[in-house]
């Protein structure tokens, strides 16, 4: 297939666009966009030049990963219709619906869309832009996937779009798959040989995360966020919106209906040129608000900081991850590319304990909105990526500096006396790889 390739800054302008015609919350399956302008960068000191950067990035955009809730919604929608009980808000999303599920089935379940590849060739342009005497100097580049085809796909793109702006870098023609750095969340014994105690650690890691999924507690807190009084309330107006309240008032579980209309109004921003456009907004801006936050509180616990009370399960399985990036701090040149999902950003995110976005919370502290910053939105949207650059200066000392979705981020409190100065958001290697793993006697990484 022929592409016309777009300078970086066109393209980055398109998916702002888009997404802010999507909604400013879409949760996990929010449109990616650069939470930071470059410009806005702290300049790096007097003689530093960038010799190495790490991305970890999550696939980009796509539709829903299988047959389920678009059928459903679509189930009561000719309901409503065979009733006569659409409204004009809910003519409208049938046919909206009904175009998005066109374009779902040729597009295929799971598969990334036409906006998850540009997501990934402005974001490979960006980076070149970011750093142009890393690429001018022929770097090696490394790319590596979890195996799954949408994160195959967007390695393709991103490589494709890296070479086209640093002709010079050396990309490879080809490149492998690695599921305990990349898929660390679903690894099964009888498929995955842990061949080194590295992966054997891991395994275990990814067992007891899988029973955690499995859990009481985890359970518990699952009920208590579906009993949220405000759900029901939010249910009623969002059904109400499109086929009257006599109808929805005669709908089994108005919940269930809701959140399959919220996962379908999700997908449509991940399809929106394989659908022709933007749609119309359907969904109430307050009912939006409280599945939101529902969504987000179950994405806290499943993946995220999660309880104190189960330690660290939910981010322990990307130890394996960061050791392999704090390995390469040190002497590593060029470009190490990754590409996974969701489940492997926000357990990264939380391992490195990123300042202002780990705070995990007690049984007593039931996570919300008012009392923790963590949000599906901000750590893991499409094409969601964390990047260390690193940079060297005449003495050979080395500074790495950590964008979270291309914003300037901090890495865990714990590592102040890593920073170059107070408030910079660069951080002395040796220093850092210490406050990561300090010396024998010290005290532990959490």
């Amino acid at each position: 297939m022929t592409r016309r390739w777009l300078p970086w800054w066109a393209i980055g302008l398109s998916l702002l666009a888009g997404a802010a015609q999507a909604g400013s919350d879409l949760g996990s399956k929010t449109p990616y966009r650069p939470q930071e302008p470059a410009a806005q960068y702290e300049a790096a000191p007097p003689g530093y030049t960038p010799v190495a950067v790490q991305l970890v990035a999550r696939h980009g955009s796509r539709g829903l990963t299988k047959a389920g809730s678009d059928e459903a919604a679509l189930a009561v929608w000719r309901q409503a219709e065979a009733a006569g009980a659409l409204t004009p808000l809910g003519r409208r999303f049938g046919a909206d619906l009904q175009r998005f599920i066109a374009a779902q089935r040729q597009l295929g379940y799971g598969n990334l869309s036409q906006l998850g590849v540009q997501e990934h060739e402005a974001l490979a342009q960006r980076l070149v832009a970011r750093l142009p005497g890393l690429f001018a100097a022929q770097p090696a580049v490394e790319l590596l996937s979890s195996g799954v085809d949408r994160a195959v796909d967007s390695s393709r793109s991103f490589a494709a779009a890296l070479q086209q702006a640093a002709p010079r870098a050396q990309v490879p023609a080809s490149w492998g798959a690695d599921r305990f750095l990349l898929y660390f969340h679903r690894l099964d014994a009888r498929r995955d040989l842990a061949e080194t105690p590295a992966r054997r650690a891991t395994l275990q890691r990814s067992e007891a995360y899988q029973a955690w999924l499995r859990s009481p507690l985890l359970s518990e807190q699952q009920e208590r966020i579906e009993a949220d009084p405000q759900l029901p309330q939010a249910a009623q107006a969002l059904l109400a919106g499109l086929y009257g309240a006599a109808f929805t008032a005669r709908v089994a579980d108005p919940v269930a209906a809701a959140r399959h209309v919220m996962d379908v109004r999700g997908a449509m921003a991940g399809l929106t040129l394989e659908m022709g456009g933007e749609v119309a907004p359907f969904v109430p801006a307050a009912a939006a608000a409280v599945f939101m936050a529902l969504d987000d509180a179950e994405d806290f616990y499943r993946k995220g900081p999660g309880l104190l009370e189960a330690g660290p399960v939910t981010y322990d399985i990307a130890t394996q991850l960061l050791d392999d990036m704090l390995d390469r701090l040190p002497a590593g040149r060029g470009a190490a590319l990754r590409f996974a999902h969701a489940e492997i950003i926000a357990p990264l995110v939380s391992a490195i304990g990123v300042a202002s976005v780990h705070q995990p919370l007690t049984r007593s502290q039931p996570y919300s909105h008012a009392n923790n910053p963590w949000r599906a939105k901000r750590v893991i949207p499409m094409a969601a990526n964390v990047q260390w650059e690193v940079w060297e200066g005449p003495a050979g000392e080395r500074l790495v500096r950590m964008l979270l979705n291309e914003a300037q981020a901090d890495f865990k409190p714990a590592c102040e006396a890593a920073r170059l100065r107070p408030a910079s958001h660069f951080y002395r290697v040796t220093a850092l790889i210490s406050c990561y793993r300090p010396a024998p006697g010290g005290s532990p990484r959490p």
